[in-house]
């Protein structure tokens, strides 16, 4: 499947861009093809410069460079995970630190906020030193978002691309400016008292540096903005696969996209196989493609939808990186050229999968022990896009028909929530029965928030009305302060309300087991660091409240901090105590996804989380089709270096099968994951004493 030049995407054709981004779903070929435009542009517009930029905080820009990829021996002040192409010198990449980030910014304007929080409320030197040195979640984004605004402002870059972090943590950054708005608001809001102050004493008020620190930051938001909305300017390419789920996230995302008012025109369907008739395994691949293909005409009709071939190499390096985008085809010429239009029988049902010629092979290779009785909480966690949430799912299904009598909640903590379109039902922000012994949950982060400000509010109301009646005095300008002091708070909020309603259901001791689906693997450790996160700022927060209880006491608020200090204590004791929690690692059989599990691996490692089983999934079976050969010879050259990354862990091989939706598929799944239940034989005590043996490694 080879396009003309004619035939290439507008937004490789469009020289005013100066902002391209890449998002959607984990796993679908974002950083593919952020990096192959990126190099393109480069190639094509020699006289230019341009900087490829990773916001994803589990970085995959040098992975997917490979050995072309040189890091600057010299790197800028901006960034050390700063690097090269060999042989292009018009383009600079760059995978954003948030940690430097935040220093860097700290540097430039700690002064100006620490003299805001000084004028603006009753706090001293030592308690704004105190606050501003907290971390925050949500700083991957807010950091990657002011280093943009500086990139451009400098305009040194003729276009910056970038490869973003999977669909949820996308939006939430393309929603920052909003936000941050709001924070200049609140900030200048602390300001107001200091300025009347001024006015009343001394007659007028001349700005200062921190005023213009404000303005400026404002006008650069602004000036974000709208570009970000300016299709001349701005292009958004969304990236996804002919798949169900990825069809529910794009779907999500670009109504999303469409509220905020970001151009998109066009949407790149990525990893289409051809056709082969010889071949059964290839057939029903080609087959739910076919599907999945009616439903992008008339679900995305008002854009345009370029295809590209499912590469049977891994497309790392740049050479096969600059030849991407000479095999785009609209998905009509698609289906014309390659015949992606034929509907074709499914073959075989679930549990075992056909594989080409007629040769019989199980769905699982060597499949996991059961988790034993004691795990109250098991994560999965990968790269995006390897099958967490299907994986989560089946398993929830097979424990529960394991558990009889026990309760098992399925949770999600992605942003980007996919549980229910993986089960086929409707499941919201409060607990739903799915199935005997199983409830599911997808956490409304928005809503939760609303709750926590609701209820900050009621109390900080009551607070005032009592001391301007007792003093007598008006104290609106620091009530007006206090009520916008949650608008400062960071968009990671998802991660701490996620963990803390996580927290609450454990506390109630309603179910037995709780399986999380997690978000992809750098904003998962994120996640896991939370508790400790957390502690520091309640310390902190308890400080603050028992120095000024005379001035400035929420009894209510202070009380619900000091129940989610016990709980997150008691989170943290059974997240790295290996007898009842455990991380199931589900990978794929790629490079990228194998320096990204490696990461992850040896980041629990550090944090004292157990790792007992590792699942390869979407692993091609043996095979004499000349497709499923060269996806097969692809595999096994990575397959052989999980060996060394997860010595002492149990590694079950995920075959490629049909798509695992609905109850049904997703049971058959689950019962070929895991080897035979307790009953068969294997003494539970032998079990539990296996199990803690891989979970210590």
């Amino acid at each position: 499947m080879k396009a003309g030049a004619e035939a290439r995407p507008e937004f490789l054709r469009e020289e005013a861009l100066r902002l391209l981004l890449f998002g959607g779903k984990g796993g679908v070929g974002k950083t593919t093809c952020a990096s192959a435009a990126a190099l393109h542009l480069a190639r094509k517009y020699p006289a230019r410069s341009f900087l490829l930029v990773s916001t994803d905080p589990a970085h995959s820009l040098a992975d997917c460079l490979g050995d072309d990829y040189a890091p600057s021996p010299q790197p800028s002040p901006r960034s050390r995970g700063e690097g090269r192409v060999r042989g292009v010198e018009n383009l600079t990449l760059r995978e954003l630190d948030p940690q430097e980030s935040l220093a860097r910014f700290k540097a430039r304007h700690e002064e100006h906020l620490r003299t805001i929080a000084l004028r603006g409320t009753f706090l001293d030197q030592a308690d704004v030193a105190k606050l501003l040195d907290l971390s925050v979640p949500g700083l991957d984004e807010v950091m990657a978002l002011l280093e943009i605004v500086a990139w451009l402002k400098e305009e040194r870059y003729a276009c910056i691309v970038v490869d973003t972090a999977p669909a949820g943590h996308t939006l939430r950054l393309l929603g920052l400016p909003a936000l941050m708005r709001q924070w200049v608001a609140a900030l200048d809001t602390m300001l107001a008292k200091h300025r009347y102050m001024a006015r009343l004493y001394r007659g007028a008020y001349h700005k200062d540096a921190v005023d213009l620190y404000l303005e400026q930051t404002a006008a650069d938001l602004t000036n974000l903005w709208a570009l970000l909305r300016s299709p001349e300017r701005c292009r958004f390419v969304p990236v996804m696969l002919a798949e169900a789920l990825s069809i529910h996230v794009t779907r999500t995302m670009l109504g999303e996209l469409d509220r905020l008012g970001l151009p998109v025109r066009e949407v790149v369907v990525n990893r289409l196989l051809p056709a082969q008739p010889n071949c059964p395994a290839c057939a029903e691949w080609t087959s739910r493609q076919t599907i999945a293909i009616e439903e992008l005409a008339q679900v995305f009709s008002k854009y345009t939808l370029w295809g590209l071939p499912l590469f049977l190499e891994e497309v790392r390096g740049k050479e096969r990186l600059l030849a991407v985008w000479e095999h785009t085809l609209t998905l009509a010429q698609a289906k014309r050229n390659d015949g992606h239009g034929a509907m074709i029988d499914e073959p075989g049902g679930p549990g075992a999968q056909r594989s080409a010629l007629g040769v019989q092979h199980s769905a699982v290779g060597n499949p996991a022990p059961l988790p034993t009785s004691s795990m109250k909480l098991l994560l999965f966690a990968g790269k995006g896009g390897v099958g967490k949430t299907t994986l989560a799912c089946a398993s929830a299904l097979r424990l529960a028909e394991e558990r009889s009598g026990k309760e098992i909640l399925l949770f999600s903590i992605d942003p980007a929530h996919s549980i229910a379109a993986c089960l086929g039902c409707e499941i919201g922000p409060q607990e739903v029965r799915v199935a005997p012994g199983l409830t599911a949950i997808e956490l409304d982060a928005q809503a939760e928030y609303e709750r926590l400000k609701q209820n900050y509010a009621d109390e900080l109301t009551g607070v005032f009305e009592r001391v301007t009646g007792q003093a007598g005095i008006d104290l609106a300008f620091d009530r007006e302060v206090m009520e916008r002091m949650l608008d400062l708070a960071p968009p990671g909020l998802d991660e701490i309300l996620a963990l803390t309603r996580i927290v609450d259901l454990m506390d109630r001791g309603r179910y037995d087991l709780f399986v999380l689906d997690t978000a992809p693997t750098g904003h998962l450790l994120r996640f896991l660091e939370m508790p400790e996160l957390i502690e520091k700022w309640l310390r902190t927060f308890f400080a603050l409240f028992l120095k000024y209880r005379e001035v400035f006491w929420l009894p209510k608020i202070s009380q619900m901090m000091v129940e989610l200090s016990k709980r997150v204590k008691s989170f943290r004791r059974v997240l790295i105590d290996s007898g009842q929690a455990a991380l199931m690692a589900v990978t794929i059989p790629t490079q990228m996804a194998y320096e990204e599990t490696r990461d992850l691996v040896a980041a629990c490692e550090r944090l004292g989380i157990g790792i007992p089983i590792v699942f390869v999934n979407m692993v091609t079976p043996a095979s004499r089709c000349p497709t499923c050969s060269a996806l097969r010879r692809a595999d096994e050259r990575v397959l052989g270096r999980y060996d060394a990354v997860c010595a002492g862990r149990h590694v079950a091989l995920v075959f490629r099968q049909e798509e695992p939706r609905g109850f049904e598929r997703l049971r058959a799944l689950g019962r070929s994951l895991y080897g035979a239940s307790s009953s068969s034989g294997v003494s539970q005590t032998k079990r539990s004493m296996q199990w803690n043996q891989m979970a210590i490694h």
